[in-house]
């Protein structure tokens, strides 16, 4: 299959996963990084499962070490991203995630000595200003207030990007089930080191019954996310980390839809503000984010 097709999974298989993580949090599971503690220590059995067929190809000690390492950012991202949408509607959150490029293209241009053209510069902008604009509490005249939610988005955005570039460092190299396995191995770190909070082995004690009554849509999200980044890592390993960023625009598109329709239909599941002034507010800024990021890439 080609690599767009992969790369278009992605986000498709992600926003599916944003609004089963906002019901989980709303109406389920008081804290949710107990459960990601639990999910990415199956990652890292998964990564184990995947090394014993794959016989554990060494790669070089420094390359392994920089994919447990990105193992462990892909966990950790998710606590600024589970905080961010505590805060605010899946489609305000999802669409900061399109700074993941910005940043990707920083760290590439910090990394590879690369210089920023104009066109691309402009692009970034377009980018910032469109993040800003859809997290504004308000716009009124010269008042203008970020939501506290861009700032975790910020700080998430950048720890996944840089997992997209480590992992594209390394898989140029080395076969995609190798730097998977060790990738996944890393996020099984990342899991257990959660484990070491005290706050979050005392939530997990205290949130058995509600783990178990969710265990199948927990069970089911699990997997939503760890194919959707499985597709994203295949086609890293295919394309360039911006050409597949570019594909993955699509996703604020996507929430967007999906948060329009699970409200009116399954509202006592899902509950987004759908006022037209709203959708209005985040479609507007969706645009630009697209806009921005094809002057980036192309």
């Amino acid at each position: 299959m080609p690599w767009y097709l992969f790369a278009a999974a992605t986000p498709t298989l992600y926003s599916v996963s944003n609004f089963v993580d906002k019901f989980l949090i709303e109406k389920r599971i008081k804290d949710p990084m107990a459960i990601t503690a639990l999910a990415c220590t199956a990652s890292g059995i998964l990564g184990i499962v995947i090394g014993i067929f794959t016989g554990f190809v060494n790669i070089g000690f420094a390359q392994i070490l920089i994919l447990i390492f990105a193992g462990i950012l892909l966990t950790f991202y998710l606590i600024p991203y589970f905080e961010a949408m505590k805060l605010e509607d899946a489609s305000r959150v999802v669409p900061l995630f399109q700074f993941i490029p910005v940043f990707t293209l920083i760290l590439s241009t910090v990394i590879l000595k690369e210089t920023l053209s104009a066109k691309q510069i402009l692009g970034l902008l377009l980018v910032v200003s469109a993040g800003l604009f859809i997290s504004a509490e308000k716009i009124e005249g010269r008042m203008f207030r970020p939501r506290k939610s861009l700032y975790f988005m910020l700080l998430a955005s950048f720890m996944y990007g840089l997992v997209g570039i480590l992992f594209r460092f390394v898989v140029k190299e080395a076969s995609f089930w190798t730097t998977l396995s060790y990738e996944y191995i890393g996020t099984g770190v990342g899991g257990m080191l959660l484990f070491l909070i005290p706050k979050v082995r005392k939530n997990l004690q205290n949130q058995i019954s509600s783990i178990k009554s969710s265990a199948g849509i927990i069970t089911f999200n699990n997997g939503i996310a760890i194919a959707a980044q499985m597709s994203e890592s295949y086609a890293l390993s295919l394309a360039a980390v911006p050409l597949v960023n570019i594909i993955g625009s699509i996703q604020p598109a996507i929430s967007l839809v999906e948060g329009v329709i699970l409200t009116k239909k399954f509202p006592h599941l899902i509950q987004e503000d759908i006022t037209k002034a709203v959708v209005t507010h985040k479609f507007i800024a969706i645009i630009i984010i697209f806009i921005g990021l094809y002057l980036v890439y192309f």
